[in-house]
């Protein structure tokens, strides 16, 4: 039984260490200005035309795909609904160097954790 509980407790520990360390991966500062070189916040701040990243994370927050939702949505200019019912493309988040996925996924981790 003893055997069974620290098995346990291992595990349990490792699975926090996890959490903790993708939760210590997010550069805001990284993410941030990414978001500001792309004027996100333009259409995400709260009173805008686009759903603000709280409510985004909110949205995704138990959506295991969630990450890979968003970074195909940065990538693929694909077609959005805003608040007002308006549609257009969502366009391509702009990297440097251009593309460089590590910070579109930076940016999409920082946006889930508001």
């Amino acid at each position: 039984m003893s055997h069974f509980l620290s098995k346990r407790k291992t595990l349990l520990f490792v699975a926090m260490l996890a959490c903790c360390a993708s939760a210590q991966a997010v550069d805001v500062d990284a993410a941030q200005a990414l978001a500001k070189r792309n004027t996100c916040s333009k259409c995400h701040e709260p009173g805008r035309d686009a759903t603000p990243f709280n409510k985004l994370a909110e949205k995704y927050r138990k959506d295991a795909q969630a990450e890979a939702k968003l970074v195909k949505h940065l990538t693929s200019n694909p077609k959005v609904k805003f608040l007002d019912g308006k549609e257009d493309e969502h366009k391509n988040v702009r990297t440097s160097p251009a593309n460089d996925e590590a910070q579109i996924k930076n940016l999409v981790q920082w946006v889930l954790s508001q």
